[in-house]
């Protein structure tokens, strides 16, 4: 009975007969289900930026690194997990990060490598002593050593470098002089990781404004499903939200409603860095700034902000989320510029800055093609949205044309790239993510 109930997913997986789950000859016990083909360092990061009934209705990793690409947003190419060869250690999607933490109440040393964009809120917390409620909803843990607990902070000043992880800094060496010495002078990494994907900007900045990865604050990227089946951007609606708090939002409750929090955006969907007034009790005043694709505008915005709102200056730890947009040497030298304008006026301020992972995909197939060739092969407008790991389909014109998401999944599955080469290593359906426990 026990070996009946275990190998029911498999089963049912198998059934669909998508991307290589129905292949004959001698397949890996690994491979007999879609999703299961997949290198088992590229499903875990899948599965953690996954949750059902949010993310799209068919997804795909690709057969080989930035092969396809969605763009989310204006000059955000979003590249689609993917996997560069066949064998269990093939190289597959990169999304290491750098995360640094100076300023007061930070131990100069090392983070060590492999630290996740979810450990951050729960690092600020122990720096500063606070403590929040239902620990049990978030992933991350603190980081140990980075400060001692109980530390003053009458500012917690997150910064976000928006669509740079680790790759681009190897391949701009001298271009991040400011973040070389904040490394020297606090404590952080250049090897930590996302722990998510696709690394889609608005599911990174979330995870790090509430310490957990997307399959719990559910911001699974750019676009996502809503309860009611449309499909909305992230922090549009009431319903488009993180369904857990962020930091931000405790720290207000916590302080009776009086803490001062701000930010300053590159994009609306950027809010996760310090989410949107989660408690519906609360009273939402939060400063909300927009600066574009422009990273010098966001640090004198965010300077000024700290004067306007007279962030810091009490007892009562606020916090200002600062999400800046550029080359790596543009934001380098904008994050400077910010963290000495911060400290000339809150001199005891804490400072975190990370990364929300590299986007590399402009070079690879534009998904919106793909999309329009699925359409094509399958005779009807089934995509309703392109996302940066799958398709979300139009349930109506599934419904009406009696198409399932299998066929949906076989016709992307055939799609190929300019060289007429496979252009994906499996396509799967989105429940297949939600079995992967069974790989």
């Amino acid at each position: 009975m026990l070996l009946a109930v275990v190998g029911v997913p498999a089963v049912v997986l198998r059934g669909f007969c998508i991307g290589r789950s129905c292949d004959a000859g001698e397949a890996r016990a690994e491979s007999t289900a879609p999703f299961c083909s997949l290198p088992e360092a590229l499903r875990a990061r899948i599965a953690a930026g996954f949750r059902e009934g949010r993310s799209p209705d068919v997804m795909a990793a690709t057969s080989g690194l930035d092969a396809v690409s969605t763009d989310v947003q204006e000059r955000v190419p979003v590249p689609w997990p993917g996997v560069s060869g066949t064998s269990r250690d093939s190289a597959v999607t990169d999304d290491r990060v750098p995360i640094v933490f100076f300023g007061e109440g930070i131990s100069r040393g090392t983070v060590p490598d492999g630290v996740a964009l979810d450990s951050i809120a729960p690092t600020l917390e122990a720096v500063t002593g606070f403590r929040r409620q239902h620990p049990d909803v978030r992933t991350g843990e603190a980081i140990d050593g980075v400060g001692s607990s109980g530390a003053v902070a009458p500012l917690l000043v997150v910064i976000a470098w928006k669509g740079i992880g680790t790759p681009d800094l190897g391949s701009a060496p001298d271009a991040w002089p400011f973040l070389r010495d904040a490394l020297r002078e606090g404590a952080g990494t250049i090897q930590g990781v996302a722990g998510s994907l696709p690394p889609d900007p608005a599911a990174t900045l979330t995870t790090i404004g509430t310490g957990a990865i997307p399959a719990s604050h559910g911001i699974t990227g750019t676009l996502i499903r809503e309860d009611d089946g449309d499909v909305s951007q992230a922090w549009s609606t009431t319903d488009a939200g993180s369904v857990i708090a962020g930091l931000a939002d405790d720290l207000d409750r916590d302080a009776g409603e009086r803490a001062r929090i701000a930010a300053v955006l590159a994009d609306p969907t950027d809010l996760g860095i310090i989410g949107d007034g989660w408690y519906l009790d609360a009273q939402d005043d939060d400063a909300v700034a927009q600066a574009g694709r422009d990273p010098r505008r966001g640090a004198a915005l965010a300077a000024n902000m700290v004067s306007s709102e007279d962030l810091g200056a009490d007892a009562i730890t606020d916090l200002l989320g600062v999400v800046l947009q550029g080359r790596v040497r543009q934001v380098d030298a904008a994050t400077a510029d910010l963290v000495s304008r911060i400290r000339a006026l809150v001199p005891s301020a804490t400072f975190v800055l990370a990364g929300t992972g590299s986007l590399r995909g402009d070079g690879g197939v534009d998904a919106s093609e793909l999309a329009a060739g699925v359409g094509g092969t399958l005779q009807a407008d089934v995509v309703r949205e392109v996302s940066a790991d799958g398709l979300f389909l139009d349930r109506d014109v599934l419904v009406e044309r009696s198409i399932t998401s299998a066929q949906v999944a076989e016709a992307l599955r055939r799609e190929r790239s300019a060289i007429d080469e496979p252009l994906f290593h499996d396509v799967y359906p989105a429940f297949a993510v939600a079995f992967s426990r069974y790989c």
